[in-house]
């Protein structure tokens, strides 16, 4: 095997067709032919990587749980009941699902505050390690938090990473330099065919996110874009076929 990034990533697994981010999205992705998907993770108040999108609760449980998730321990974490009936995983749990279909994974490191950057990315890294899943063709870091990157540059250096821009405003240049990013990964609200081709011309694997209009994503490719962040991963794979 090699490291190639596919034209589609499931975006926390497959967020439009099973409950974002758990093991019910990232079976269902695997299980239906999706060799890459995307995930979120973050600590728990013991420091347990937690697969889990946004640093509350409120979403995902309609409000019946509040609170931020970095204020519970993960085992407090696993009895929560998201509002479709199913639970938060562990990146442990979701990483033997992977293993299982031999799918491949980009980890958004994601902490929860900024002092957290450094440890949330080195207990991931421990997590992979533990669960096997350390090979740089399956396993792929991004993040909004450089400093993320940068440690996982002390300590798996082979790991690809992606810088991930949120804003025009955000200079994103000298953190991929930093870092030695693989890719930058964009906002495809915010992607114009001037950046796409100033990102390519920079030597960077283009992906865009979150891309769920085949039109929109047919268009982004034939200025440049290699790779999209898509909720429907096997819808967005036969309409790019």
């Amino acid at each position: 095997m090699s490291f190639v990034l596919p034209t589609v990533l499931g975006h926390r697994g497959a967020r439009a067709v099973k409950t974002e981010n758990t093991i019910e999205a990232f079976a269902y992705a695997c299980q239906s032919g999706v060799r890459w998907v995307e995930l979120d993770a973050m600590l728990s108040k013991d420091g347990e990587v937690m697969v889990f999108h946004d640093e509350t609760l409120d979403r995902m449980t309609d409000g019946k749980v509040k609170g931020r998730l970095d204020a519970l321990n993960a085992d407090r974490l696993k009895e929560i009941t998201l509002k479709t009936g199913v639970k938060i995983p562990t990146l442990a749990q979701v990483l033997d699902v992977l293993n299982r279909y031999n799918g491949c994974v980009n980890i958004e490191i994601k902490p929860s505050r900024p002092e957290l950057a450094r440890e949330t990315a080195r207990r991931v890294w421990r997590t992979a390690c533990d669960k096997r899943f350390n090979d740089p063709d399956r396993l792929f870091f991004s993040s909004f938090t450089w400093d993320s990157l940068r440690e996982t540059m002390l300590f798996a250096p082979q790991i690809r990473r992606g810088v991930l821009v949120e804003d025009v405003s955000g200079d994103w240049r000298p953190a991929a330099k930093d870092v030695d990013a693989y890719s930058v990964n964009y906002d495809a609200d915010l992607l114009t065919p001037e950046l796409i081709k100033e990102i390519k011309d920079g030597g960077y694997h283009l992906l865009a996110y979150t891309v769920n209009d085949a039109n929109r994503a047919k268009e982004l490719r034939a200025q440049g874009v290699e790779s999209f962040f898509c909720d429907d991963p096997v819808f967005m794979s036969k309409a790019l076929k």
